[in-house]
C-alpha cells in the first residue's frame, strides 16, 4: 500500500553564534493510509520538531516531505496552510482552545476557517462531542471543564474536518494517568473508525505500544525502536 506521508533525507540545523545545531539528520519515513505511529525519545531529541516539519509549521534544512507521493516541500506559506487545513488536524499537549468560545464553537472553528458554517457542520461538531462524552457540555466555556474535558474537546476539533492525518504532540502530557489512557482510547478508537492516519509523540511507552508502530529518535535519527521497548 502506498504510503499517504513520506519524509525522505530530512535534516534540520538551527544556527547559534560560531555554528549551528543540529537536532536531526537523514530522517527518513513513511506513514501507511490508517496506520497509527507512536514516536518515542528522550527530551529534545527533536520530536515536535520532527512533527513540525512533516507538517510544513517549519522547513527542513534539507530533504522533502511528500503526500500521496507529491512533493510538499516547495509549497510556499499559504499552500501549506491549504494543505493542513484540508488534510492535517492537530492535538498538542495544551489544548489551545479559544477562551471566549464555548465547546461547540471550538470544535467548529476548522469547518468555519474553510468557510463551512452551516447545520452539517454544526451536526458533525455534536456528534464528535458526544463521541468524546461532552454531548452535555457543548456550551460550555473551556473555563468551565476540567483539563481532562479541555483536552477531549481538542480531540474533537482535531477531527472536526475529517483529516486524513492527525499529528499529536504529547497529547496526554497534562492528564494524569487515568485520565491519558481514556483519552487514548478514544484518540485511536476516533482514529480507526474515520480510517486517519496518526502520529503521536509521546513519553508514555504503555501508550506508545498501542500504535501499529513504534519509532525511537535519538542523536538526531529516526528508526524502528528497540524490541524491549515495545
Amino acid at each position: 500500500m502506498a504510503p499517504i506521508l513520506e519524509a525522505r533525507r530530512l535534516d534540520k540545523s538551527f544556527p547559534r553564534a560560531g555554528g549551528a545545531v543540529t537536532v536531526l539528520q537523514g530522517c527518513d519515513f513513511a506513514l501507511a493510509p490508517g496506520e497509527n505511529v507512536a514516536i518515542i525519545g528522550p527530551s529534545g531529541a527533536g520530536k515536535s520538531t520532527f512533527l513540525n516539519l512533516i507538517s510544513g509549521l517549519d522547513a527542513p534544512t534539507a530533504g522533502e516531505v511528500l503526500y500521496d507521493g507529491k512533493p510538499l516541500t516547495g509549497l510556499g506559506p499559504d499552500g501549506w496552510a491549504d494543505w493542513r487545513r484540508a488534510h492535517v488536524g492537530f492535538v498538542f499537549q495544551f489544548h489551545f482552545l479559544l477562551p471566549d468560545f464555548t465547546a461547540l464553537e471550538n470544535v467548529l472553528m476548522p469547518a468555519r476557517l474553510r468557510g463551512d458554517s452551516g447545520a452539517q457542520a454544526a451536526g458533525r461538531a455534536l456528534a464528535l462531542l458526544a463521541r468524546m462524552g461532552l454531548a452535555d457540555r457543548a456550551d460550555h466555556l473551556p473555563g468551565e471543564l476540567s483539563g481532562g474535558e479541555q483536552q477531549r474537546v481538542a480531540v474533537a476539533r482535531a477531527y472536526m474536518n475529517a483529516p486524513r492525518l492527525v499529528l499529536a504532540d504529547e497529547p496526554f502530557g497534562n492528564l494524569d494517568l487515568q485520565k491519558g489512557r481514556e483519552l487514548a482510547d478514544l484518540l485511536l478508537s476516533l482514529g480507526r473508525d474515520e480510517g486517519s492516519s496518526l502520529v503521536v509523540v509521546t513519553h508514555d511507552l504503555t501508550l506508545a505500544a498501542r500504535a501499529d508502530r513504534i519509532l525511537e529518535l535519538r542523536d538526531g535519527r529516526l528508526a524502528e525502536a528497540p524490541a524491549g521497548l515495545s
